[in-house]
């Protein structure tokens, strides 16, 4: 697990550079590209960011102007700064807050004993790829097309596709959705019932085509997906 600390302004520089558009770009995927920017093939992935970290710290009010990620990776943290030293750019590299505690790695066990129970706060986008065309529709009787490949709302591909009458909720249908994905990533094993979901919203989010272009000139495309906490 690695722990660094990026500055806000130069998120911001960056994502210009990269012809983001900023008003429509949100911090999780500018943090997204700069672990790429930094650590190339070691960027953190899964990573959270935490806007705004405790300012009572030995750097005070300083924090402020900083995002704290937490991200897990297979490269320690001596491995990460020379490749950031070695391949980022001077502009990139003045992102990551390099002094003592501010960057560092922690070796995670290769094995954790079984029936150990954790706690756990995933953020999280839940959809679903559709592998094939169809047709339904919402609540209120209009009809709902999607495409082969298309990603859906977990919610509403559900509430598509189900008899009018049936009572479905997010968070039920959201919990049925990560329970599904410690199903089939293995590891771990959660009771539905143990799942809540502690905030959801609805959010534009900024994103790059994936092709074989470089990350400038691949199209910027913004789609709303749900962004919800889930705990458990």
């Amino acid at each position: 697990m690695v722990k660094c600390w990026l500055e806000k302004k130069g998120l911001a520089r960056l994502g210009k550079e990269l012809g983001l558009p900023l008003h429509r770009t949100d911090t999780n995927y500018l943090v997204h590209c700069a672990l790429g920017q930094l650590f190339d093939d070691h960027a953190p992935k899964p990573f959270s960011v935490d806007e705004t970290p405790a300012s009572n710290g030995r750097h005070g009010n300083e924090d402020e102007r900083f995002v704290r990620v937490l991200g897990y990776t297979g490269a320690d943290s001596d491995a990460l700064h020379d490749t950031a030293r070695d391949y980022a750019s001077p502009t990139v590299y003045k992102l990551c807050d390099w002094r003592g505690d501010r960057f560092g790695s922690t070796e995670m066990p290769d094995q954790l004993p079984e029936e150990l129970r954790l706690r756990f706060e995933l953020r999280a986008c839940p959809v679903v790829r559709k592998s094939s065309a169809g047709e339904g529709e919402n609540r209120a009787g209009k009809p709902r097309t999607w495409h082969a490949g298309q990603e859906l709302d977990a919610f509403l591909a559900e509430a598509w596709t189900s008899e009018r009458d049936d009572e479905l909720d997010r968070e039920t249908v959201y919990r049925q959705w990560l329970t599904r994905q410690f199903d089939q990533r293995g590891g771990a094993t959660v009771e539905p019932d143990d799942i809540s979901m502690e905030r959801f919203s609805i959010e534009r989010m900024t994103r790059r085509s994936h092709g074989d272009n470089g990350e400038a000139d691949r199209p910027v495309h913004t789609v709303k997906k749900p962004d919800v906490t889930l705990t458990g």
